[in-house]
């Protein structure tokens, strides 16, 4: 029993110093640092302090078909001090009278405004006030570095209600929310996005306007928690275009390409990088020049072309008629050629009229052409498909390039502008089915018949 006692007081003791031994090592050889922590309420409400007084309620009054009065609202951001405000076209869409309220909490104010310019193609507008005295603005920050994941807080008025603030992340980058639109792409957010915030800013929590918000994914009439922006280093790209000249002048080569290319086909065809062309204009820059279906263009200027997104980029902006080199290869062989930029918009006028004629400000409709590029074949015996846009809906439905369209929903297609009229009465919903003509690689021909549901739309009414 002395042994056990004996023990059990020894235990103790040395339990009782190396409690204290270790409480003198912590106080002498650990001292935690406090980290101040902004808590994300705080964060929020500071980016939406520093945007606020820069975005205003549009307040839109036209004249519809039959001289009713129509009325819509929108949100905008004043981005210089003299009254300069941009907002999405399809907010202001052919208003008689355009009308600008600025809210900043202690003070209200109602302008009219004119318009500068719009970009159908961005869906972009710029409109002017008067005001006396130098208004309160934000500039457009960059965008580039914007992560899936980000924080970000989309401001408008949505309803009317001016100075609504919503958060939520950033979704994802470089969205493509319609193929054939290939000068859009998108900063895709949770943040809640709902009629009348088109035109209003997306904010990181820097402050910083990082996007302007654009168009809603629905299936019905309201937000479902997908929400679209344009991203400001495009907006920036624009905006000096509509304040100098009131519209956008493109430039063109003349090419057509697909605006993503799966990884299996690049690892399949030994394409590390460049843009293979899937058609080229008869008349157009890449045709003069020798450039034929199959090239894949990989340098312009003697910088690489990773992708169709640096492609158009580069393309899109570059002075019309002046010479740019363009390096390509064929076959496994690199080629060069100079090739005078073209006028997007005379090259491709069909493009440039579909584009103004697009209006957000009721349901998007799908491309009539559902994701493919079509021609009248020779002698109006059909459609041809060009290409097809990877992830469309004719690609869906099992559509190939170099298919002839024989049908559309048992109605016999001759042309071009047949095929539009007959498709332009279809819808989210509505039951396709094409008869094709296919020729395989040994030459023989076969019918196909292909269909589908048209998936539901993009809706571009915030």
């Amino acid at each position: 029993m002395a042994r056990g006692g004996f023990g059990g007081r020894s235990l103790a003791a040395m339990l009782l110093l190396g409690l204290a031994v270790g409480w003198l090592l912590a106080r002498h050889t650990y001292k935690p640092q406090a980290q101040p922590r902004v808590p994300l309420s705080a964060r929020i409400s500071a980016a939406e302090r520093a945007v606020t007084p820069a975005v205003v309620t549009i307040d839109v009054d036209s004249r519809g078909r039959r001289g009713r009065l129509l009325h819509s609202q929108g949100s905008g951001l004043i981005v210089d001090a003299h009254g300069y405000i941009i907002t999405n076209r399809h907010v202001i869409r052919d208003g008689a009278r355009i009308a600008v309220r600025t809210d900043t909490g202690s003070a209200h104010h109602l302008y009219y405004a004119h318009l500068v310019g719009a970009d159908p193609d961005t869906d972009l507008a710029l409109l002017k006030i008067k005001a006396a005295h130098p208004l309160p603005f934000a500039p457009l920050a960059a965008s580039d570095n914007l992560a899936v994941g980000d924080w970000v807080v989309a401001v408008g008025s949505p309803f009317g209600l001016a100075n609504t603030v919503t958060a939520g992340i950033v979704s994802a980058v470089h969205r493509v929310m319609d193929p054939r639109q290939q000068f859009e792409t998108f900063i895709q957010t949770d943040a809640p996005i709902n009629p009348g915030n088109s035109g209003g800013p997306l904010v990181n929590l820097s402050g910083q306007v990082v996007g302007i918000n654009t168009a809603i994914y629905t299936e019905g009439s309201g937000y479902q928690g997908i929400g679209f922006a344009l991203p400001s280093d495009l907006v920036r790209q624009i905006y000096p275009e509509l304040l100098h000249r009131g519209q956008v002048t493109r430039g063109s080569l003349g090419v057509y390409f697909e605006s993503s290319l799966d990884p299996a086909i690049r690892r399949i065809y030994h394409i590390a990088n460049g843009v293979p062309l899937t058609q080229v204009a008869a008349s157009g820059p890449a045709a003069k020049a020798g450039l034929k279906p199959g090239d894949v263009i990989t340098m312009l200027n003697g910088q690489r072309v990773a992708d169709a997104a640096v492609l158009m980029r580069d393309v899109e902006f570059y002075p019309v008629g002046r010479t740019i080199r363009v390096g390509y290869t064929r076959k496994g062989q690199y080629h060069s050629a100079e090739l005078r930029v073209a006028n997007r918009a005379q090259l491709f006028p069909s493009a440039a009229g579909w584009a103004a004629t697009r209006k957000h400000s009721a349901p998007f409709r799908p491309p009539t052409d559902f994701g493919m590029v079509l021609e009248t074949a020779p002698g109006g015996k059909g459609v041809r498909v060009l290409g097809v846009v990877p992830g469309s809906f004719a690609d869906e439905m099992g559509v190939n390039a170099g298919d002839l369209i024989l049908q559309l929903n048992r109605q016999d297609v001759h042309s071009r502008n047949q095929w539009e009229r007959t498709a332009a009465g279809l819808h989210p919903g509505s039951d396709v089915a094409m008869l094709l003509h296919r020729r395989d690689d040994s030459g023989a021909v076969s019918r196909w018949l292909v269909g589908g549901t048209i998936p539901p739309p993009l809706e571009g009414h915030p």
